[in-house]
């Protein structure tokens, strides 16, 4: 698919952080985008705050990474963060739904009880010997749960990859340390 001359002049605009550029795709797109996303079953407030994500993670993308489309357009590059992001939003739906359900039985915790145990403090010494970054990747993959991709968003990685390559060579720094003693 060619690019017209207007998408490809919006594309130099917005890699120059244009404002206006941002503005007149922003316009263009809302409604279509609004109306593609009938579709899902997501509440409409979701779906302007989905947009607008999808807005700044293009600007994002412009700008910092100085991308350049050159199989598609700005429409369709567009609709496809917007569309991940609805199903990232409909599995975290899922999820809660699957919580409520779950939770209709509870057992009451004595805190006393929950001292840590032998192996969790072991970890504890470990991952306090690890770097602050594995400590950081580690932390926010196992006990935030947070996919690849939420990590290169939060952290300073440059893609998924850097990130999986440096989870495991943590993992395998932690497990050498269990070796060790």
């Amino acid at each position: 698919m060619k690019n017209t001359l207007s998408d490809n002049d919006l594309q130099i605009r917005l890699r120059a952080d244009d404002k206006k550029a941002l503005e007149e795709v922003y316009l263009c797109y809302k409604h279509e985008f609004l109306n593609y996303a009938k579709r899902y079953d997501i509440e409409t407030f979701d779906v302007l705050d989905i947009y607008q994500d999808s807005i700044i993670a293009l600007h994002q993308n412009f700008v910092t990474s100085q991308l350049e489309l050159k199989s598609s357009t700005i429409k369709t590059y567009l609709f496809g963060i917007g569309k991940n992001k609805i199903f990232k939003k409909l599995k975290e739906n899922q999820r809660l739904l699957r919580v409520e359900v779950e939770n209709d039985e509870y057992t009451e915790i004595d805190i006393e009880q929950d001292l840590p145990s032998k192996n969790q403090l072991a970890l504890a010494i470990k991952l306090s010997k690890l770097s602050e970054t594995c400590k950081q990747v580690l932390n926010l993959f196992y006990y935030r749960n947070l996919t690849i991709e939420d990590i290169v968003n939060l952290t300073h990685y440059k893609d998924a990859n850097t990130v999986r390559s440096h989870k495991s060579r943590c993992l395998k720094h932690l497990k050498s340390l269990f070796k060790v003693n």
